[in-house]
């Protein structure tokens, strides 16, 4: 597909998202000097709150403008647009109906849930926890499949491998949630990983589709030609 076919916008969104994809479980725990069970209990605290919800509100926003190539009906069904679009709406229910609660690996949030019945403010409510587990799987899923099938087609980029690897990854550890929420249900005692297994699993899918939104939007180019700036005198080979 010709550059032609996609907006220079597109690129720099792509760079924004794989940037807040590779920050967003790292930043958390670190403003919070703490791990709690998954990244959305980050919600509750009172720093990390506002980075989650910058963060997954810039995903939202910027999915919602990335148009990306234009569908090749002859061999696709999903346009990047809409495939985004969803994600995007995903990415902003995941903010507005945030997850319970209980469960999140500290005293002091799973106390709130008495404090607060709108849901916005705290709840352990099960219509909006299944709600918000919903949205985020949808959202991670999205990126995932833009990853290992949106980024991979066409021939004029070298990091297929990659994009494959890193879509891969997002879906290997949705997977890898779902398996670990049967086994803590049949044997919680004896499962040790059971209060961090999905923060864990977060990280590896989010982190994947991160570097490869970061690779797709050309960052690796445009280090390459600081330092051509930087060191180089300027010149471009």
């Amino acid at each position: 597909m010709p550059p032609t076919d996609l907006q220079h916008s597109d690129y720099r969104i792509r760079k924004l998202i794989g940037t807040l994809g590779l920050f967003l479980p790292i930043v958390l725990p670190l403003a919070a000097w703490d791990f709690y069970a998954s990244i959305s209990h980050y919600y509750y605290s009172t720093l990390p709150s506002l980075i989650f919800i910058i963060i997954l509100s810039a995903f939202g926003l910027f999915l919602l403008s990335y148009k990306g190539y234009k569908i090749d009906k002859a061999t696709e069904t999903i346009s990047d647009d809409f495939l985004t679009n969803i994600g995007g709406l995903a990415a902003l229910i995941v903010v507005f109906i945030p997850t319970s609660c209980v469960g999140s690996a500290n005293s002091i949030i799973d106390a709130m849930c008495n404090v607060c019945e709108l849901p916005l403010f705290g709840h352990n409510k099960d219509w909006a926890n299944t709600v918000h587990l919903v949205s985020a799987g949808v959202f991670i899923l999205c990126m995932g499949w833009m990853s290992r099938y949106k980024f991979t087609r066409g021939s004029d980029d070298g990091n297929h491998k990659l994009y494959k690897w890193c879509g891969n990854a997002v879906f290997i550890s949705v997977a890898l949630i779902l398996v670990c929420i049967a086994i803590e249900h049949f044997i919680t005692e004896a499962f040790i990983i059971h209060d961090y297994y999905v923060y864990i699993f977060e990280t590896t899918a989010v982190i994947p589709f991160g570097i490869s939104w970061l690779v797709k939007g050309k960052a690796i180019d445009d280090v390459k030609a600081m330092g051509r700036r930087m060191f180089g005198g300027g010149e471009t080979k």
